[in-house]
Formats: C-alpha cells, sequence, structure tokens
C-alpha cells in the first residue's frame, strides 16, 4: 500500500471528481502551486495510484437503458479467470469480479432492452465452464462510480 498524506489525498479526491482540472485549479483548491501539484500527480502515477483518466459516459444517453447484475454459478473444475477472457469479449458486460459465496463470478452489464439482455443471459449460458445464472435488474441508481476516500496514513 503507497503511504498519502493529506495533500495527495486531496489531490486524489479532486481528480475523481473532475479529471479534467488544471494542475493551477486543483492547487488553489489545495493549497499548492501548479507546479507542486503536477510533481505529485506524476509521482502518484509512477507509484500505480492513478492507473488512468477516462470520461464517464451516461449509459441512457447512448441507449443503454438496461442495467442488470449478473451472478454467475461455475462448474465444479472451472474458475473466474476461464471465463473472464469470452466475458471480456460481450460488450454488453461492464464488469466482471471473482467473488466467494453462493456465487463465483458477478457481472454487470448494460444493455438497450429487456429482450437484449435476455440475448445476453443465453450467450453467457453458453460460455464453457458456466453451470447456472442468476439475475437482478435495476430499477433505478441512487449513485455509482463514487469517488475513492484514500485510507489516512496510520
Amino acid at each position: 500500500m503507497v503511504q498519502l498524506d493529506t495533500i495527495d489525498r486531496a489531490i486524489l479526491l479532486e481528480l475523481q471528481k473532475e479529471s479534467r482540472l488544471s494542475y493551477a485549479e486543483i492547487g488553489a483548491r489545495v493549497g499548492l502551486s501548479a507546479a507542486a501539484v503536477h510533481d505529485r500527480v506524476k509521482k502518484l502515477e509512477r507509484k500505480g495510484v492513478i492507473e488512468a483518466y477516462r470520461i464517464q459516459v451516461n449509459p441512457k444517453a447512448i441507449g443503454l437503458q438496461v442495467t442488470a447484475f449478473i451472478a454467475v454459478r461455475l462448474q465444479n473444475d472451472a474458475t473466474c479467470a476461464d471465463v473472464a477472457p469470452t466475458f471480456a469479449d460481450f460488450p454488453e458486460v461492464e464488469e466482471c469480479h471473482s467473488a466467494a459465496g453462493d456465487i463465483d463470478v458477478l457481472l454487470k452489464a448494460r444493455t438497450a432492452t429487456p429482450e437484449d439482455l435476455e440475448k445476453l443471459l443465453y450467450r453467457i449460458k453458453r460460455v464453457p465452464g458456466v453451470s447456472r445464472t442468476t439475475s437482478t435488474v435495476v430499477l433505478s441508481t441512487q449513485f455509482e462510480a463514487r469517488p475513492l476516500i484514500p485510507v489516512e496514513a496510520e
């Protein structure tokens, strides 16, 4: 785990809220010069704390009206690592997580229609190693992709 001071945590929170902020704007918010912010950001990138900069697309604005969480149970000899490459080829699958408990893999998927979700479920069930699926369709989303709050240094 990388040790972060108060300023590093403040910079990370600002970047997560709006990754297009200039170093000068971040500096004004956290009390540093633009050059000092630049140095800290580059250090956070080198240490692997900052992995990437992304935009967030509104799924409904591009026609993806249905969000579902799909719990996948695998056959005894299959692992998440075995099926994840196939799931990565499905454009509807946004996330894939290995899970403990009653399910082996948890997928987050977005489709245009319930019929498209049904077709996706049939494709998932045909993946070698998949035993069964259980789906939960999202009715509404209160929040998602919240900024991570870095752990305080001890």
